[in-house]
């Protein structure tokens, strides 16, 4: 009898390609939302982890990362959790945790629910859908830190992809260009396309401000700096 053959992992879109390249390699991980699998599936068929822990809220994408992960021969390096965040995951189950594909408040509220993620040899990889604004915010009032942050274009959308460790340094008030553009440099791939987006987003929260009567000044300050900083739309 023919043994079924190891499938290659499937190839991973540049959105979860940027998240799986900023997983630490030789580190457990958990996959929040992990959908069809194809992060941990990937990272573990090509070596860089060795074990990998995948979560979903629904029953049916988790029966899809399991089968994915039995036809590419990584099945038995993986623990399957059908739960809502990280409450099914153990601590020493896992040092890198990719949050991705969902907004940015739903990440913020799984991060908060697990206390155990305040720990300085944790590692989150973190790309929000929506709202990363509040979720840079949110990430500095509890202590983390961005330490590395990226544009990513998929499908023609514009993401942002985070590297962030707790530090235990609180802050509030950040710099508004902080919360608008994290740490995403000038001259990095993609960012002045982030910044075009960005600029559109401040443009109408003036609009609205200007039509409720409230001060725009310093968004407009914020509008003209992102423009100098990071200029026209890239073409690459």
């Amino acid at each position: 009898m023919e043994q079924n053959r190891i499938e290659r992992a499937p190839t991973l879109g540049a959105r979860l390609q940027k998240c799986a390249d900023f997983v630490r390699e030789g580190k457990k991980l958990a996959d929040i939302g992990t959908d069809h699998g194809y992060v941990p599936v990937c990272l573990l068929q090509s070596g860089k982890i060795p074990f990998a822990v995948a979560v979903d809220v629904h029953k049916g994408p988790l029966e899809s990362a399991m089968n994915n992960a039995s036809r590419c021969g990584v099945a038995d390096k993986m623990h399957f959790v059908c739960g809502d965040g990280l409450h099914g995951v153990l601590p020493d189950e896992a040092e890198d945790i990719v949050i991705a594909g969902m907004g940015g408040e739903l990440i913020l509220r799984i991060i908060s629910e697990a206390p155990w993620l305040c720990a300085m040899d944790k590692h989150l990889v973190l790309q929000p859908m929506t709202t990363a604004m509040q979720l840079r915010e949110g990430l500095a009032a509890l202590g983390f830190t961005i330490d590395c942050e990226e544009a990513v274009v998929d499908s023609d959308k514009i993401y942002s992809v985070m590297s962030v460790y707790y530090t235990d340094q609180k802050r509030d008030n950040l710099k508004l260009i902080d919360l608008y553009m994290g740490q995403i440099k000038p001259g990095s791939p993609f960012s002045a396309r982030y910044a075009k987006s960005v600029r559109h987003n401040i443009e109408n929260k003036i609009k609205g401000m200007r039509h409720g009567g409230a001060d725009s000044s310093a968004l407009e300050i914020l509008l003209q700096m992102l423009l100098d900083l990071y200029g026209e739309e890239e073409n690459a």
